[in-house]
């Protein structure tokens, strides 16, 4: 009996639609490769099990607490043992024969440090088992303590590929390493080439709409000392946009791209100005919807390109550098708004209506020739695993 081509897909979940979209566009990519394959995904609370049975997905057996990580001893069980596992669905970093590593953004001195080298150990571990590990393009940095870029280092030079999705986070990369191997690649967001689908759940709107994705994260009182500033001055803007949208006859929705937290801010923004609220679980349903929009104002980096992408113009607010790098590659650098208040946005948004005929055909230009790209990425991966 051949034995199964077991493929570990890191970073993803259910509950953030971008991180959903990255699983799917890993599974639609890896059906092209002409290579049988069975998924494996580590349980978790957004990795719930019903939806990784709907997926048919092997369960990753792994334990990781702060500095202390015995998923790489796992696999030295004895064998009786494992092959008991694998009868209830359960595999170990043994079985594994390629990692897709999607995360997004989860590498630089925002996050823990423990994380990253983590993950440098269990890179190593795959390289001198002569197995491809794979970071997806996703955003990197920055590194600037001597133990982050050790790991990063360590990293770079033992996964066999690293798509990058910017030029700054490729300089975040750079500032680890003498020089970058060829195996780091400059690659744009690759969801881009999932077809939307419609659903029961997509409602129908017989009127010209804006679909606004607001963040709970970009206001969130982990991230800021003055939260609660920022999210009155946050909900503010939005609420000034959907008032603006409506004085001009285009019906300002709400779109929850995540869960509790973005639902709780759309809220937040509907009580201060009447807007429609859309909550739709299945992430190309999601797609769909925006891409019937006439304009989007999104603080999801997904919520963004899902608009790009199917040729919506979009506002994009930012709090990373990995928006303006996404929103220059569709050719909307200039409606990437950093500093956030209700003239900026407003702002922004008469002049995007003022030029919306041109910028929808550039954006639909762009997003024909990202599509290409994210092709040759599936080549190039094809070849290196």
């Amino acid at each position: 009996m051949t034995k199964p081509y077991f493929v570990e897909i890191k970073g993803v979940q259910f509950r953030n639609k971008g991180a959903y979209l990255m699983l799917l566009a890993c599974l639609q990519g890896l059906k092209k490769l002409n290579k049988s394959f069975e998924l494996v995904l580590s349980p978790g609370p957004n990795l719930p099990y019903p939806e990784r049975a709907r997926h048919g997905a092997w369960q990753k057996l792994s334990f990781r607490r702060k500095g202390l990580d015995l998923t790489g001893a796992l696999g030295k069980l004895p064998g009786p043992l494992l092959r008991l596992f694998k009868r209830y669905g359960m595999v170990t970093e043994r079985d594994v024969d390629l990692i897709l590593e999607a995360s997004g953004f989860a590498y630089g001195d925002q996050w823990p440090l423990t994380f990253l080298q983590n993950t440098a150990k269990e890179v190593v571990r795959f390289s001198k088992a002569g197995k491809p590990f794979v970071f997806m393009p996703q955003a990197f940095g920055p590194f600037s303590s001597k133990e982050s870029k050790a790991a990063m280092r360590d990293i770079i030079q033992h996964a066999r590929l690293i798509f990058v999705r910017d030029p700054v986070s490729l300089q975040h990369l750079q500032s680890c390493v003498d020089v970058l191997p060829e195996h780091v690649v400059l690659t744009p967001d690759f969801t881009v080439g999932l077809s939307a689908e419609a659903n029961a759940e997509v409602p129908e709107l017989n009127v010209p709409f804006a679909a606004l994705i607001p963040n709970s994260k970009v206001v969130s009182k982990f991230n800021h000392a003055n939260a609660e500033a920022m999210r009155s001055d946050y909900v503010a803007a939005f609420a000034a946009a959907a008032d603006y949208l409506t004085a001009l006859g285009i019906q300002p929705v709400l779109v929850n791209h995540e869960g509790k937290e973005d639902a709780e801010l759309c809220a937040e923004i509907a009580a201060r100005s009447p807007c429609g609220l859309v909550q739709i679980e299945d992430p190309l349903a999601v797609k769909y919807f925006i891409g019937k929009a006439e304009l989007a104002v999104s603080s999801r980096f997904h919520g963004a390109v899902n608009a790009l992408s199917q040729g919506v113009p979009c506002i994009a607010t930012s709090w990373s550098h990995k928006y303006h790098a996404m929103m220059s590659d569709f050719g909307m650098g200039d409606f990437c708004v950093a500093e956030l208040s209700e003239q900026s946005l407003l702002d922004a948004l008469a002049q995007l209506l003022h030029e919306k005929d041109a910028l929808s055909a550039v954006v639909a230009d762009r997003a024909a020739t990202l599509k290409q790209r994210n092709q040759k990425m599936w080549q190039r991966l094809a070849q290196a695993i």
